[in-house]
Formats: C-alpha cells, sequence, structure tokens
C-alpha cells in the first residue's frame, strides 16, 4: 500500500463534478453465473441491485461493472522499481503497461496486426509462437472501462465475498491495477517506459502524484460462509486512496453452514430485513454524502 504526504491540490487540476449528475458506480467482483457451473448468480450482486436501486430512488444515476465480464490483466508492479514507472493517461483513461484494449500481435518489423490478421497472414507455427512471446503478443485490457467509470463517480460500492479468509480474485486483480490511478504520472505517458525519466521525475521534489480517487464515497457488500475478514482491509486500501467510507458502510451476510445443501442461502439472504435494510440504507446514504460533499476529487501527494 502506497503512503504519501498530503498536500494541496493544484488550482484547476481536480476532477469537479459540480452541475452534473450525481453518479454512483457498483462494481461486482463475484465470478458466479447462473451460466456457469455455479448455476446460480452471486446473492452479493443481488444485494448490490438493491443498493443501486435505491441511490436511483434518491436521484441519482447508476452503473453496474461486473468484473466477470471483462478481460482484466494483472498489474506488472513497474512502481515497485520507481513510483514514476506507474504511468495513466486521463484523456484515454488507461495505464502504460497495457495500452491496447484488443488483442495485439507485433512483428519484427515494427508492424501490429489484430489478432484476426494474424490468423490470416501469418503460418500457423509463427502464429503460435507469437502468441506464447510475451514481448510478441498483447492480450489487450478492459481496465479502462473500470478506469473510466471510477472516475465519472461520486460514490463506489465495491462487491464481493470472503475467500479462504481474503479478497476474492477478481477483487484483488482490480485492486492491484488502482495503482494507476493512486499516483499514475501522466507528464510521462509515451516515453516508452524510459526509467532514466522515472528517477528525474522521482527524485525532484517539486512533482506531485495525483491520487484521483480522493474525496469520492464508498461502500462495501460481502457475502460469506466465513464472516467478513475482507472489508476491513478493503477500507484501508480506500482510505489510503483518500476516500471517505460513509457511515454503517458494509451490507453484510454471513450464511454459515447451517443448510448443508446451500440452497436456501439465496432467499434466506434476500429475506432477511436486517440485511435488507442495510443495503438501502447504503443506497441512500451514499448520495446524502455527495450532496453534503464539495463534489470535487483528487489530490497531489509527494510521495507516493
Amino acid at each position: 500500500m502506497k503512503r504519501g504526504l498530503l498536500g494541496k491540490c493544484k488550482q484547476g487540476k481536480l476532477d469537479c463534478r459540480v452541475g452534473k449528475p450525481i453518479k454512483i458506480l457498483g462494481i461486482s467482483c463475484a465470478n458466479r453465473s447462473e451460466f456457469d457451473c455455479a448455476k446460480e448468480g452471486p446473492i452479493s450482486f443481488q444485494l448490490l441491485k438493491i443498493i443501486l436501486d435505491r441511490a436511483k430512488k434518491q436521484g441519482a444515476e447508476t452503473e453496474l461493472i461486473e468484473l466477470r465480464k471483462l478481460k482484466i490483466q494483472p498489474c506488472k508492479e513497474c512502481y515497485s522499481t520507481c513510483p514514476a514507472q506507474c504511468r495513466f493517461n486521463e484523456k484515454n483513461n488507461m495505464c502504460d503497461c497495457y495500452p491496447r484494449i484488443n488483442p495485439t500481435i507485433f512483428l519484427d518489423n515494427g508492424n501490429q496486426l489484430s489478432l484476426e490478421e494474424a490468423y490470416e497472414k501469418l503460418e500457423k507455427k509463427e502464429f503460435i509462437s507469437r502468441i506464447k512471446d510475451q514481448r510478441s503478443f498483447d492480450y489487450g485490457d478492459d481496465m479502462t472501462q473500470v478506469y473510466k467509470a471510477m472516475r465519472e463517480a461520486d460514490g463506489i460500492i465495491f462487491s464481493g465475498f470472503t475467500n479462504f479468509y481474503s479478497r476474492p480474485a477478481l477483487m484483488q486483480l482490480m485492486f492491484s491495477r488502482l495503482c494507476a490511478l493512486d499516483g499514475g504520472v501522466e507528464e510521462l505517458w509515451g516515453d516508452g517506459k524510459n526509467l532514466n525519466n522515472s528517477i528525474k521525475y522521482s527524485r525532484d521534489k517539486t512533482k506531485k502524484y495525483k491520487q484521483r480517487l480522493y474525496g469520492k464515497q464508498v461502500a462495501f457488500v460481502n457475502v460469506s460462509k466465513e464472516g467478513d475478514s475482507v472489508t476491513p482491509d478493503l477500507m484501508k486500501a480506500c482510505t489510503m486512496m483518500g476516500m471517505n467510507i460513509i457511515p454503517f458502510s458494509t451490507c453484510y451476510r454471513v450464511n454459515w453452514y447451517s443448510d448443508p445443501t446451500h440452497r436456501a442461502d439465496m432467499k434466506n439472504s434476500l429475506n432477511d430485513p436486517y440485511t435488507l435494510s442495510l443495503a438501502k440504507f447504503i443506497g441512500k446514504k451514499i448520495v446524502d454524502e455527495v450532496k453534503r460533499s464539495n463534489r470535487s476529487y483528487g489530490i497531489y501527494n509527494g510521495i507516493v
């Protein structure tokens, strides 16, 4: 987790949403699907929809992202080499580790081919060889959708579960990529990850790193059979990025193991008055907190 020395934002550099409709973003981090081997959707997803529905009734626009439908690549930990090695393009909402959305194959002459073009033009042996070579093949990435939605949102709700007392895989994958929003340098975008430029930037005490999620409201959903050991760590991560945790921020439900078939878990969860009251409260409260805020987001830190 990055740590910083808080400083004042430069005038005119904030992401300001004053005058725009309030927007609440829900992110479902579960991998379950009624159309896949689970044969049932996640309970946390149903609770998230209840929250967003209540936020909509409060006058907010809502957006729902299901991570299981996106192609998100793992973080390459550029920051660990030098903080300025992590770059973010605000215009395209893109980190420079994955500057392409669609799969791309690179040839020795410098030309680039889409996956379909490469399949048609290359010999089978070369095609397979280049797909297996990470220097020749970029899988593409959908994290741009998440970056864009987060930057446009006033409030964010992370919905997931406890998996072996830890975060679910899709949630951890996404959170590791938030490094680009939490300090990614835009000034060095497009220099081919030149390490010397990053070192020079990092040594300059006048340079600042923008934490783009600073000031946004945040809440959580957690459903599991193991208790909620995930949300406290998520709260720490969000706090370190400068996000505001709303009061009574967590809608949680523990289904334990009283039903050995698990078939009653969904019904019991969605009929539990306490769980439902938490979901509806979060949907209302997160909009109220946005209305009370100045709706300006982002801050510059000297150290991240």
